[in-house]
């Protein structure tokens, strides 16, 4: 295919032959491209700051229009994603749910939007996720662990508690939250909303950087997942401890998060923890 472009310079031939791309015709800052593989020519625009516009359908647009264009079709054709899941387990042993995920990579061009828009990637998960679930009868509870971003957006939100409510998934559905640097006031009121719709809550990774007791009293989850960095060191075990109970005096459920050996396995079992990791199932594809 050959398109019609409007480059910041002159476009030296070797500059796009890695791309399959080919120089027809270049006039002033007007060039024709040829384009053997449209994909190649949109991680052309992607990577190179040479093109501002591009012809489409009888007028220029700008290059981010015409590459959000043929990601909203490519979205499209992708159909559902690959779905992989981790179980979680009570003190007791038994499976209580799973944390759900998307498998990346995705088409290469669809992550960088994914990265871009966090909401367009947890929305395409989600709706994997949903039909999968759906599909094999699951009938426990669904962790969704979508990107921290999200979590601020109103309108992500009630897409969300929309798609689950369709689905009857609602009490189910466990949104896992992890607040990073965002507005506060805007995630309680979205978690708020979703938990009105029969939605579960849990603070995904306390303990990190990015979670703490403040979290926890503000938003007043259901669920407490202890980060794997508290997991794996001893001290920092220690030192956590005597949070825990408080935590479940408050009706709070708490998860260890990377679980990988017997000794984690058994502090997380005295105290009285749900448990998470590799130790009791690594994450496969459902």
């Amino acid at each position: 295919m050959n398109l019609v472009v409007v480059a910041k310079r002159k476009i030296k031939e070797e500059e796009i032959e890695k791309y399959g791309l080919k120089v027809i015709y270049q006039k002033g800052n007007k060039c024709v491209i040829q384009a053997s593989d449209l994909r190649l020519f949109i991680e052309f625009l992607l990577k190179e700051d040479l093109i501002d516009e591009i012809l489409h359908k009888d007028r220029y647009v700008p290059k981010g229009e015409f590459i959000q264009r043929y990601l909203d079709n490519l979205m499209e054709l992708q159909g559902e994603m690959e779905v992989k899941y981790q179980k979680i387990f009570s003190p007791e042993g038994e499976v209580i749910g799973a944390e759900f995920f998307c498998a990346f990579p995705i088409h290469p061009l669809l992550l960088v939007k994914a990265l871009k828009e966090t909401c367009f990637a947890d929305l395409k998960c989600l709706r994997s996720i949903i039909s999968k679930v759906r599909k094999k009868g699951w009938n426990k509870l669904i962790f969704f662990n979508m990107f921290p971003r999200s979590s601020e957006k109103s309108d992500f939100i009630i897409s969300l508690v929309a798609t689950v409510s369709a689905a009857k998934l609602s009490d189910k559905f466990v949104l896992e939250v992890l607040e990073h640097k965002l507005e506060e006031d805007k995630v309680k009121k979205n978690v708020n909303f979703a938990r009105k719709q029969g939605l579960k809550v849990a603070i995904d990774d306390w303990g990190s950087e990015n979670a703490g007791i403040f979290r926890v009293a503000n938003l007043k989850p259901d669920f407490v997942k202890i980060d794997k960095s508290i997991t794996w060191s001893a001290e920092a075990r220690e030192i956590v401890e005597p949070v825990v109970p408080k935590f479940q005096e408050r009706g709070i459920k708490v998860i260890v998060e990377g679980v990988e050996n017997e000794e984690h396995y058994n502090w997380a079992k005295n105290l009285g923890a749900y448990i998470q990791g590799f130790y009791l199932h690594k994450p496969e594809f459902f």
